[in-house]
């Protein structure tokens, strides 16, 4: 692969708890240390991955920076965090708070203050109106956005997943339409860990060793899972 390669996801990918990662400015310190550098040189990656990131603000840093000139590489987070606009700015609210998601420093200094501003407020409107149900419904439309949109502008694309689910018990038409949605992913071209397991399961099947911040995992576990990453790649484009 001899283009660039733009990474998206969450704190794993990002890179939480390493040395070399900061927070002060989170759309430019990530870290150096996780899966994607154990499957590229780093010259080659331009990592748009941000802590505590949701699916569909992966969707929306998608649109903003991939073109058919890029490989995309995407490990699809929680389902608990929802992308939120507010007075035009980027945000992800969970049950945890609000959130900023911000490209530099001016937009991140006002988009801060709205978010501590709103930070209560939000989290009781995310523990009031997103049940599991709606969450997986959306986890699954993200995932299948991606596809198309990668698919319609001719974009090589691969795709994980921090941790796998198991379907939520419905009834009725929510349940078809659940259904339709997991059937319409290509879940062929999603890379899991002996078929089964993401990023996160895979680590605690391993029993992997964690960061000092007991959250995420190390730089050995990051490369073990970049080289399963890399050689499922190889392989399906041996095919």
């Amino acid at each position: 692969m001899d283009k660039p390669i733009l990474v998206f996801g969450d704190s794993n990918t990002y890179g939480d708890g390493f040395f070399d990662a900061g927070s002060v400015e989170p759309w430019k310190q990530h870290s150096q240390l996780t899966w994607p550098y154990h499957m590229f040189p780093k010259a080659q990656i331009k990592n748009l991955a941000y802590p505590g990131c949701s699916n569909d603000t992966i969707c929306l840093k998608l649109v903003r920076h991939a073109s058919k000139d890029n490989v995309v590489l995407i490990m699809f987070t929680t389902p608990t965090r929802i992308h939120m606009i507010k007075k035009g700015f980027n945000f992800i609210v969970s049950h945890n708070g609000t959130q900023a998601i911000s490209d530099n420093g001016d937009e991140n200094w006002v988009a801060k203050q709205i978010a501590d501003k709103n930070e209560e407020k939000d989290k009781r409107y995310f523990v009031e109106n997103f049940d599991d149900d709606f969450l997986e419904i959306i986890f699954l439309k993200n995932i299948s956005w991606c596809q198309y949109f990668c698919s319609s502008k001719n974009i090589e694309c691969y795709f994980t997943l921090a941790n796998t689910y198991k379907k939520n018990k419905m009834r009725g038409s929510l349940e078809k339409y659940r259904d339709s949605l997991y059937n319409n992913i290509n879940w062929d071209n999603i890379f899991l860990a002996e078929n089964t397991h993401g990023f996160r399961d895979y680590a605690g099947k391993i029993d992997a060793k964690k960061l000092q911040d007991k959250k995420h995992y190390d730089q050995e576990y990051n490369k073990l899972f970049g080289n399963l990453f890399l050689d499922w790649i190889n392989n399906k484009n041996q095919v």
